[in-house]
């Protein structure tokens, strides 16, 4: 919280507890200062037609009284420029129902000047002018003890039942009534001395609205209906107007035996007053309250780490994801300087060079995080900077996608310029001297370009698959499968197919499965030398398919990786094997579809194992 909030509070706080007027018009003369950067200020009060200063701060200048008496003659807010000093006078005036009994007044530079939180001190300071004003009662000293009772904190509801506690206290009042405004329907919020079914019974007489919400003092004698039900003894209820601050906040109601003369209704109408001033005091203060409430609620609301520091660099926001990111104590952190508390030099001074701007950052020691901070200034309703945000926006994947997008573009170019090369190079054999080669030299040229196209065929249809797979395009035709028949037509050369002698059915795509299959068979051939075998059993509602080569194996820290798209256990330019890393991405997605699961088991030197599971075909009875 700034100086000018914690002056507010404290004025607040003391008028309401009766704290010296000469004191509080000091300190609201000096939150004034601070709330408009002020450098000199005045409280003005009325009398006899001219403006006497009760609280100076600074120098008091001629321009600084003409301009609060324009204010206090105008009923309105005036701001003017000394020609020849070229500062700025703002003067607000000070009302007390519908009259203006003071101003406050204001000067500084024009382009510090900010005048927008005067209404809200002008309104404490109208409070304080009509109390240094008003006669001394005779009973002041007990009045001040049971108005710092009162005010004993700024809660409004607690407050209600104090306020009778105090009516009984001086003026020896059992039964009362305590009715709220505010800024809606009037209520109730407490009564003394009247039971329930009298209070409903009251209620609900047609003159009961009368009684609770005029805005003047009112005298009603026992022969009133209201009064009668409120009451069974021979009482007069005196409704007394808690009105402070140009408004109405409610009305108390005192039964008393008789009629109070002259100066005892006077002595009523100020305890009302007093009593009025406290409970503006309690809206004003829980309206800051409330204020705090909707930005911290605002900050929290955010996922993304937020930061909010004042004008001068202290914390005054730090929602639970930036308590977690700097490890910070959360709202035990306001009012500390940002400069040190981060752990970050570069945020920090982002923070404090008051300048706007975004940049790219990295935050934690283990599991390291990037970043995108982005700082803006908060100004108020008039345009100036009353501080700064930062708001976090964690790219870590986005920056590992582009690093894996850059990888990816680099294999890909390498894989469609190996087979290229190599086609245009037999091509251009044929085109020159096709006619003198030997026919066996002829096939092979055209093998190894049959060859090369089926390779981009297969490596286009992969990317195709992806591009499907990531848009949700993809449509599998699920059938009941012989997977031993399937598994079968793989074997040759090197690799060897055990299969149960009995038909083997699973609810597969077959086709989609053969590209499983074939991938699997290609990365064993690819990275062995001796037998690779394919092994087909059954589970309960299962079926599992392994391929099992005896090459170098894999280490064990990449195999939580290996089923991740673009991903290459080597992918340096000079790697041995070639391939575009989206393989076993493609195994994974088409496996998983078809609602089975796929895995590798492996060890270093001795070889890999890469097993899938599909659903077993349902077999159903034949019809009797």
């Amino acid at each position: 919280m700034d100086r000018s909030h914690a002056l507010l509070q404290s004025v607040l706080s003391g008028l309401a507890a009766g704290t010296d007027p000469d004191v509080l018009l000091r300190d609201a003369v000096a939150g004034a200062l601070a709330a408009s950067r002020a450098d000199d200020g005045c409280i003005l009060s009325v009398g006899a037609g001219t403006c006497t200063p009760l609280a100076v701060a600074g120098h008091l200048g001629a321009n600084a009284l003409e301009t609060g008496a324009a204010a206090v003659k105008g009923a309105r807010s005036v701001r003017r420029r000394d020609p020849d000093s070229g500062l700025i006078t703002a003067a607000e005036p000070l009302q007390a129902g519908q009259a203006v009994i003071g101003a406050l007044v204001v000067t500084g530079p024009a382009d510090r000047l900010d005048s927008a939180a005067l209404p809200l001190f002008a309104a404490a300071a109208a409070a304080l002018v009509k109390r240094h004003s008003a006669a001394v009662p005779e009973a002041l000293p007990e009045l001040l003890a049971s108005l710092a009772v009162v005010a004993r904190d700024l809660d409004a509801s607690a407050m209600s039942a104090r306020i009778l506690d105090a009516a009984r206290d001086l003026f020896g009042v059992d039964c009362s009534l305590c009715a709220l405004s505010g800024d809606g329907p009037v209520r109730v919020s407490q009564f003394r001395g009247i039971d329930a079914e009298r209070m409903a019974r009251a209620s609900r007489q047609p003159g009961f609205r009368a009684l609770v919400t005029g805005s003047d003092v009112r005298v009603d004698g026992p022969d009133d209906p209201v009064v009668a039900c409120l009451s069974p003894l021979d009482h007069v209820a005196v409704g007394l107007p808690l009105a402070a601050g140009g408004r109405l906040l409610g009305r108390l109601v005192l039964l008393l035996p008789e009629a109070p003369g002259p100066a005892g209704r006077a002595v009523l109408e100020r305890f009302a007053g007093q009593v009025a001033v406290c409970l503006l005091a309690a809206e004003l203060h829980r309206a800051i309250k409330d204020q705090e409430h909707r930005l911290a609620s605002v900050a929290h609301s955010v996922g993304q780490p937020v930061v909010m520091v004042d004008d001068n660099g202290s914390l005054v926001e730090v929602n639970g994801a930036a308590a977690q990111a700097f490890h910070l104590a959360g709202g035990f952190e306001r009012g500390q300087p940002v400069v040190g508390r981060l752990g970050h030099a570069d945020i920090e001074r982002m923070l404090t060079s008051g300048r706007e701007g975004t940049s790219e950052v990295v935050l934690g020691s283990g599991e390291a995080h990037v970043y995108r901070a982005t700082v803006r200034r908060v100004r108020g309703a008039d345009g100036r900077v009353t501080g700064r945000v930062l708001v976090l926006d964690d790219v870590t994947t986005a920056r590992q996608t582009d690093a894996l997008k850059a990888d990816f573009v680099a294999v890909i170019g390498h894989e469609l310029r190996t087979p290229i090369t190599v086609m245009k190079g037999y091509l251009k054999t044929l085109l020159r001297r096709g006619d003198s080669l030997t026919p066996e030299r002829r096939l092979q040229a055209l093998t190894a370009v049959d060859t090369n196209v089926t390779r981009l065929e297969r490596l286009i249809e992969d990317l195709l698959f992806v591009s499907a797979i990531e848009q949700r395009s993809t449509q599998l035709d699920v059938r009941p499968v012989d997977l031993c028949d399937l598994l079968r037509g793989q074997a040759g050369g090197r690799v060897t197919v055990v299969v149960p002698d009995d038909a083997v059915q699973a609810d597969v795509d077959e086709d989609r499965l053969g590209q499983v299959i074939r991938h699997l068979l290609d990365n064993a051939l690819e990275h062995s030398e001796g037998e690779v075998v394919v092994r087909l059993s059954e589970g309960e509602g299962t079926v599992q398919v392994a391929v099992e080569d005896s090459g170098p194996g894999i280490f064990s820290g990449d195999i939580a990786h290996l089923f991740s798209r673009f991903h290459q256990l080597d992918s340096s330019s000079t790697r041995s094997h070639g391939g575009l890393g989206i393989g076993l991405y493609i195994c994974r997605r088409i496996i998983e579809a078809m609602s089975g699961r796929i895995w590798c088991e492996s060890r270093l030197g001795v070889g890999s194992r890469f097993i899938f599971t599909v659903p077993a075909a349902v077999v159903k009875a034949p019809i009797a």
